[in-house]
Formats: structure tokens, sequence, C-alpha cells
């Protein structure tokens, strides 16, 4: 879904106020981009009158194969957050970026695809917090399904868009939220999965033929990065770039997230079969790679174009991907990479939606109350609750001034939440007692969310814009980014001494 590097800058309400790209679109791209929003909600008609319940609408019946899991996948896992975040990264740091921020992730799409795949699509189920639930009973995936939804709910998506209204049409932050939010809210309430995987193929699509065809005018404009690093200093070819030993082992930490990503479980358990999806995150991570230099590539030629005058000095490394685009490309293709833009944040937008709504109605509701509703039911409420979803998610991006702060709360909570316990589950079944779920899935929610509201409440402000908090009784001072080493190693806890009291008693998994 979101990946976070050092330097972010804010897409909130505050840093959204602030965008201008000095570039009006012609009124070819205002039709480009008309005729793509257009495109989504006619594809959500379309499969809305193929669906015959729930499980059609939240896994596509299990029909789904490589081709269409390649493109679902990727283009839902590369967002608009990432696409400015990685581009914004690059701009402050070079080809760090890619080398420190990017590349550990790979090594985890290739782990998930190899190791966790083809074992997930074994088990009986149709979400991840159900996976969770089957194992250690229903307060673990009633944990499961708060973490996953406080991951899943796409705030970050929702404010790119918002961005992107304000930079190119003048529309308040709001408004450009609201207009992306209702175009995906369209068409993943009427087709669920399938439209979301058929839209993704598109918005793949769009994503990376817009990002290439702005790199090559780039590259004929700037030169490669070994030109541009022979202009600007070695460090912006620096594998680290000014990283620490300690920030690089948090953003290694942070790359375990595809491990328990609930995009990847839900499109592993729409899969025709387990090979398919294994071939499909293994090209997945071949196109993310690709990706990422070509954003990487775009942030960093941006650094010399505001060293050479022809970009504002004072650039938000946030705004320097719309910057360079504007600068790049002429009518026509600047409205296909607006295109992109929005592609890249509703395939994001749509993806995360629908779990998130999937997770509260199929797995918090449900396991909740101990009503198993009917299909007919599930189906209705779900799609109330796509609606519900992102009105949340429009009112949260608009509140957040920071999607640094968003993201590493997000990533936080379900990894500390779910890490320990499904690994168990995949890789360890003996070790899955349901007091070892339970008081992992618990201490990793409770602590992470609590951990968060003390950073609000009585955390330090620092000078890179972040939190401190001096925990009590310890007398350590905890950065915000690096509360993951703290509330992992808790829920690890908690789950050996589940386990642990499950061997007492003498209880089976």
């Amino acid at each position: 879904m979101i990946r976070w590097g050092a330097g972010m800058g804010d897409l909130g309400a505050a840093a959204v106020a602030q965008c201008a790209v000095p570039h009006r679109l012609a009124s070819v791209d205002v039709a480009i981009i008309a005729t793509y929003l257009g495109a989504m909600i006619v594809v959500g008609v379309i499969v809305a009158r193929r669906l015959r319940g729930f499980r059609d609408f939240f896994i596509a019946g299990g029909r789904m194969t490589t081709p269409l899991l390649v493109c679902t996948l990727v283009s839902t896992y590369y967002g608009l957050d990432v696409t400015f975040g990685t581009s914004e990264t690059a701009f402050f740091e070079g080809v760090a970026a890619f080398v420190a921020y990017s590349a550990p992730f790979y090594l985890f799409y290739v782990l998930t695809a190899v190791l966790v795949a083809p074992r997930l699509k074994r088990l009986d189920a149709l979400s991840l917090p159900e996976a969770i639930g089957n194992a250690y009973g229903a307060q673990a995936r009633i944990a499961a399904a708060l973490a996953s939804f406080v991951y899943s709910a796409p705030i970050l998506g929702v404010a790119g868009m918002g961005l992107i209204g304000t930079v190119f049409f003048d529309l308040e932050p709001w408004q450009g939220c609201a207009i992306g939010g209702a175009v995906a809210t369209v068409y993943t309430m009427l087709g669920g999965l399938l439209a979301d995987a058929l839209t993704d193929t598109v918005q793949f699509v769009v994503m990376c033929v817009t990002a290439a065809v702005a790199a090559v005018v780039m590259l004929c404009t700037v030169g490669g990065p070994e030109a541009i690093g022979a202009r600007l200093g070695p460090e912006v070819l620096a594998p680290l770039g000014t990283l620490s030993s300690w920030e690089a082992l948090v953003f290694a930490v942070v790359a375990m997230t595809p491990l328990v990503e609930p995009a990847f479980y839900q499109r592993t358990f729409a899969a025709v079969n387990a090979r398919q999806v294994v071939k499909a995150l293994l090209i997945g991570a071949v196109l993310w790679a690709s990706y990422d230099w070509l954003v990487v590539y775009l942030g960093v030629a941006g650094r010399d174009l505001v060293a050479a005058g022809r970009l504002p000095a004072g650039l938000d490394g946030s705004e320097v991907l719309l910057h360079v685009a504007a600068i790049a490309l002429p009518p026509g293709l600047l409205g296909l990479f607006v295109a992109g833009c929005l592609a890249a944040a509703m395939s994001t937008v749509d993806s995360y939606t629908l779990i998130a709504a999937g997770n509260v109605v199929y797995d918090g509701w449900q396991t909740a109350t101990g009503r198993r509703l009917s299909d007919r039911s599930l189906l209705l409420a779900t799609r109330v609750l796509v609606l519900v979803t992102m009105a949340a998610a429009i009112a949260l991006a608009l509140l957040f001034e920071r999607l640094r702060d968003a993201w590493i709360f997000m990533s936080t909570v379900l990894l500390s939440t779910v890490l320990w316990p499904m690994l168990a589950v995949l890789f360890a079944p003996r070790l899955a007692t349901r007091r070892a779920g339970r008081w992992s899935t618990t201490a990793g929610l409770t602590v992470s969310v609590a951990l968060f509201v003390m950073f609000e409440v009585a955390g330090t402000p620092t000078v890179d814009g972040s939190m401190a908090l001096l925990l009590p009784g310890v007398g350590v001072e905890l950065q915000r980014e690096s509360a993951l080493l703290f509330t992992l190693p808790l829920a690890a806890l908690g789950f050996a001494a589940g386990a642990a009291a499950d061997r007492q008693r003498g209880t089976a998994p």
C-alpha cells in the first residue's frame, strides 16, 4: 500500500493549500481526465450486473488469474502517497530513496510470494482477520479486524487526490478529496473486487506509461543520475544518503509489512490457485522496482532543476513530481500524467476501502455479535460500509497535517497486532495456541494505539518535525518513527507468555 521516507512533506490540508504548479491544463488534458473518471464508473456498473453474492463482491468469487492479479497488486500497493513520498525522498536524499527506503521491501515481496502465499492459500478464510480468528478465536479476530481497518482506511490516497485537485484545478482540498473519493466509492460499491481489479488494470498502465514518458523527457533534458551527481555532488549518489544505521534498521522493520499486508491476503484468497498469486507477486516485485526507480529519478531530476534555477528554490519536496511533469510534458501527455496520478490514488483508495468495509462487517460485526448475516445482508452491509469508510477517510485526510504521521501510526498498529500470530499460523502452527494469539493481538493493538495517543498528548517536537516521548519509569526517549521497535518485541512477549500459559494448562492449539 504505502511507504514512508524521511523528509516526507505535508500532504494534509495545510500543505495542500500551499501547493501551486505554474502550468494550466489544456482542454485536451481536462477531457482526458474526465473520460478516465467516467470510465471507472462505467466499469462498476457493468460488473455489478454479474455479482451473485458476498464472495463475488469481496474476493471476485476466487477466480482471479495472474494478469489481473499483477495489475491490481502493483497499482494497489503503489499509491499516490508512495509516488509523491518516494520522489520527495529522492529530492532530498538522492538515490538513497531507492537503495535504503525501497529496496528492503523487494526482499519481503519475494518472501511473501515464495513462503507466505502458498501457505496462505491453504487456509479456509476470506480475509486476514478471519485467518487470525480461525486460529485464535473471536477476541483475536476482532483485534485483527480493528488493526486491519486502521491500516486500510484510505486516508492517504484521499489526501493525495485533494492535492491534485488543488494543484491542477484550483479546488479546495475538501473538494478534491470529495470528488476523487466519490468516483472511487461508486465503482467499488457497485462492482467490488472485480471492478476494482479491472479498473486497476487501466490505472496500472496509465500510471506506468506517464511516469516513463516524463522520465525519458527528463533524461534528454538533464541527463542521467551520473550527470546530475557530477553537477550536484557525490552525496546525490550515496547509497544510504544521510541515514544512520539506527534509521536504516527502522526502515528494514517497516518493510516487513508485506508479510501481513491485507491487500495481498485478499488477492491471495481471490486467486484461482497459489501458483497464480506467486507468479503475480514475483512479477509485481520487478514492476515495483522499475516504477520506484522512475520516480526516484524524477525526484533527483527535480533537485537538479532547482539548482539550475528552472524550479523555485523554496520548492516543497512533496510537489516535486508535479513540477517536473509540468515542465516535461506537453498538453495531452500532461493530462495523461494527471490521470495517472489519479489512477495511483484511486487504485489504493478503492482497494483499501473495500478491505476496511469488509473488516468491519464480515470480521468485526459478525464476530462481536455472534450473528451470521445472510449473504444478501452481508453484501448490502458491506456496500453501505464502503460509503461510511470513504466519508470517514475524507474527514481524517483533512485533519492530518502530516501524512507521515498517519502512515507511521497505520503500519505500526498493523504489524504490532498481527505479525507474530500470523507468522505462527503459517510457519509454526504448534505454537499458535489460543492465549498466545489473544495476548499478542491485544497487547500489540492496545499498546500501539496508546503509545501514539501519548505522543500526541505528551510528546515533544523534534528538529526534524517528528515527536519524542520520555517513557515513564524507564528514562528512555522514544522517537515516533521508532515506536515499532518497542511495540513489536512487546507483542512477541505477549505471544510467548500466552503460549507458555497454555502449555502449563495443557491447552491444545
